[in-house]
C-alpha cells in the first residue's frame, strides 16, 4: 500500500495533508506531487486530480483504495482505510 498526496505552493490546507503524509511515513510509503511541476501535473492528471490537496490511497496493485478530491480527511481515517 502507498498514499500519494497532490499538493500546491498557495493551496491554504496543503500544509494539513503534507503534514498528516509525515505523520505516516513510518507506517507506510507516502509519495508527495507538486501540481505545479511537470511531473506532479502528468501525475494528477492520470488520476483526474483538479483540486488540491487531493490524497490517494493505493494498493500493492496500484488500484485506487479510497480518494480525497479537494479536502484534508482526518489522520484516523486514512489509517482506517489503509489499514494500518
Amino acid at each position: 500500500m502507498k498514499i500519494k498526496i497532490f499538493w500546491q505552493k498557495n493551496c491554504p490546507h496543503c500544509p494539513e495533508a503534507k503534514n498528516i503524509g509525515k505523520q505516516l511515513e513510518k507506517e507506510i510509503t507516502v509519495q508527495y506531487f507538486d501540481i505545479e511541476k511537470i511531473d506532479g501535473l502528468a501525475e494528477a492528471s492520470y488520476y483526474d486530480i483538479a483540486s488540491t490537496p487531493s490524497i490517494i490511497i493505493l494498493d500493492s496493485g496500484d488500484n485506487e483504495i479510497k480518494i480525497w478530491r479537494g479536502k484534508t480527511p482526518r489522520l484516523e481515517e486514512i489509517r482506517k482505510e489503509a489499514e494500518i
